[in-house]
């Protein structure tokens, strides 16, 4: 598969046209609620009646003409070149890939079968009713939602890489119409794209918001042909969301110490991340808050110490901390903090599946305003009074 380009603004001009003033409006034809393809392929008609657009996702464009979708996922994994996707509706032909759409990959929606490679995506599907189309994941010890591991369990949903390695005869002999990555390329993708497996990026967690993130259903939604329930879904995030960062705006901001050290190495996100930005719409603050750029940056934890001892509340993701003394024993030095002797520190770890899967990094994506809802009760529990917590807890003496 030769690398694929953005669309130029020739080609968008060229997909809009066909809607464009000038000439009737075509009926449209609306898609069947149970995914039938076109018996009647007419030219003339469009066959997306409720067209979605991207309000805060960076990573990801999505165009229309008549019968097809293009869907270009800027970097589908870090450093890697742009992938474009046709999305061509069953039952009407396909484009030809020549031009902008030279090396695309055409898949033909809406799609029946799906593998996923993260547990990030299992709350679009959830979400947008059609986790029976949902046939393999890569591996269900970090899956916490019920649903699906009932799923695993009766044998309707398989892993195909239960041992972190992907089992590339288990997935080309299940066919799947697309296997979702989980925004990074692994070695087992080149023979399955060779096998004819559709392997489409999923790459949201290189968006800069939580709500860019969050975006990402309306991709899901191209595949599946569910356009109007991911609009409903979203616009309902988006609109807790900032309804949430609108009532701690103006607050004065509380110092906050993220995270915790990881094999000796204390990973803080950079101000310009989306981990960044939940803190800022929380009205919190941190010390690494004007570092740019949607990454990480790598410490020991004397310097962390050096630039975040007086912080008001820590906010870790540690799932095993559940009292004050298990942060001890982590490390002592830990102690040292003001935010451990004074005993506000916090983990996301309130919902944990039964093999250790945190929903925090599950539901978390696709629903921000649930982590925001718990940040601003955190930090600001004036605001908030009665919050039912959903991911985070604070720990106990």
């Amino acid at each position: 598969m030769g690398p694929s380009r953005h669309l130029s603004g020739v080609l968008l001009a060229v997909l809009l046209a066909a809607t464009a003033c000038g000439t009737p409006e075509p009926a449209a034809a609306p898609a069947p609620a149970d995914g039938r393809c076109v018996t009647a392929y007419d030219a003339n008609t469009d066959y997306f009646p409720v067209k979605q657009t991207l309000r805060h996702a960076t990573n990801v464009t999505l165009a229309y003409a008549r019968n097809y979708q293009v869907v270009t996922v800027k970097q589908p994994a870090p450093g890697a070149r742009a992938e474009t996707y046709v999305l061509v509706r069953c039952g009407t032909p396909a484009p030809e890939l020549t031009g902008d759409l030279a090396g695309a990959i055409t898949v033909e929606t809406p799609i029946r079968s799906l593998f996923s490679a993260a547990t990030t995506h299992l709350p679009f599907v959830t979400d947008l009713g059609v986790l029976d189309r949902l046939k393999g994941v890569a591996s269900a010890a970090f899956i916490t939602s019920a649903q699906v591991r009932e799923r695993v369990t009766a044998g309707a949903v398989t892993e195909y890489a239960s041992g972190q390695e992907i089992d590339t005869e288990k997935v080309i002999g299940a066919k799947p119409d697309v296997l979702m990555t989980g925004g990074t390329e692994d070695k087992a993708y080149g023979p399955l794209r060779q096998a004819g497996v559709k392997v489409v990026a999923n790459a949201e967690w290189l968006e800069s918001t939580a709500l860019g993130r969050a975006e990402w259903i309306k991709v899901m939604a191209a595949l599946t042909g569910t356009e109007k329930q991911a609009q409903t879904v979203f616009d309902k995030v988006e609109a807790d969301y900032n309804a949430l960062a609108a009532k701690v705006k103006g607050v004065t901001p509380v110092t906050i110490l993220p995270g915790q050290m990881y094999q000796g190495q204390w990973s803080v996100s950079n101000g310009g991340s989306y981990v960044g930005r939940l803190i800022k719409d929380a009205g919190g603050t941190y010390a690494w808050a004007d570092l740019p750029g949607p990454g990480s940056t790598t410490l020991d934890l004397e310097a962390v110490l050096a630039k975040a001892k007086d912080a008001q509340v820590w906010l870790a993701t540690a799932p095993e901390w559940k009292t004050l003394t298990d942060v001890e024993k982590a490390d002592a030095r830990y102690a040292k903090f003001a935010a451990y002797e004074s005993g506000q520190v916090w983990s996301s770890n309130k919902a944990l599946g039964p093999e250790g899967g945190n929903d925090f990094f599950e539901r978390g994506v696709g629903h921000p305003e649930l982590i925001l809802a718990d940040l601003v009760a955190i930090l600001h529990p004036d605001l908030a009074p009665g919050h039912q917590f959903t991911f985070y807890q604070k720990l106990t003496k």
